[in-house]
């Protein structure tokens, strides 16, 4: 379900680099409308592809929008292992 705090979240990151709404879909190539409806309108918060997209221009981690969203939880971040490189 999309969250108030998470909408608050978002807008606030976007006002810290001088980001509309509108500019950062622009810039992440998504579709605006498509963006503002799943930020304002719809039920779920935004997709953890749009996610990705958006995070760079936040200049904020990923995993922290996943985290804020409820995508990710703490305990499941604590539980991931990386793979071992192979050498």
């Amino acid at each position: 379900m999309a969250t108030a705090e998470f909408t608050s979240y978002l807008k606030a990151r976007c006002a810290d680099r001088g980001l509309s709404l509108h500019k950062l879909a622009v810039r992440a190539d998504l579709n605006q409308i498509y963006f503002y409806q799943s930020v304002n309108k719809n039920k779920d918060n935004p997709p953890p592809w749009v996610l990705r997209r958006i995070a760079p221009l936040l200049e904020v981690p990923y995993v922290e929008l996943l985290m804020r969203a409820g995508y990710l939880t703490p305990a499941e971040l604590a539980d991931y292992k990386p793979r071992s490189s192979r050498g």
